[in-house]
């Protein structure tokens, strides 16, 4: 049976986009991701780990020799870390302004991070790093609000600040 699920511009569905995030995530000791590694971290058995894998390998984001440790490809640790960035922003949002637990900010973060435009992500950057910088603690004064219009015309143009 096919699979219809939309692609991104790389090739990748949301799915595949999880698994080089997490890939991302546990190659950052630089020695490579063992495959029960991967397939622990995303909750999937083995053969549909390796699956996965081939996809990535295919497309040019990883690389494995024989069963060997997986490693990302140039290429896919500068997506990885972009898939990362959205992540972790959406999350932010999430925690950090919006007050959603753990669990479920989580979630609702992986699903965000595929379906939002990089704009909307550029607006969210400048709207998290905006309040959580005013003064005050958890109770923002409301001047930082006045201003966040000037700092989203300003930064309008970065990546995930």
């Amino acid at each position: 049976m096919e699979n219809h699920t939309p692609k991104n511009e790389n090739g990748l569905t949301p799915t595949r986009e999880n698994y080089l995030r997490t890939l991302f995530q546990l190659s950052r000791s630089g020695e490579g991701v063992r495959l029960t590694d991967l397939a622990r971290a995303e909750g999937v058995r083995l053969p549909t780990a390796r699956h996965a894998v081939n996809c990535l390998r295919d497309l040019g984001f990883a690389a494995q020799e024989n069963y060997g440790r997986i490693q990302l490809t140039e290429k896919g640790q500068v997506l990885g870390q972009e898939i990362c960035n959205r992540f972790e922003l959406t999350r932010k949002f999430l925690i950090e302004v919006l007050g959603v637990q753990g669990e479920a900010a989580e979630h609702e973060a992986c699903i965000m991070e595929h379906h939002l435009s990089d704009a909307t992500l550029e607006r969210i950057a400048v709207f998290v790093n905006h309040v959580t910088a005013c003064p005050g603690g958890s109770e923002k004064g409301p001047d930082c609000i006045l201003n966040l219009r000037d700092d989203v015309k300003l930064q309008a143009n970065g990546k995930y600040a």
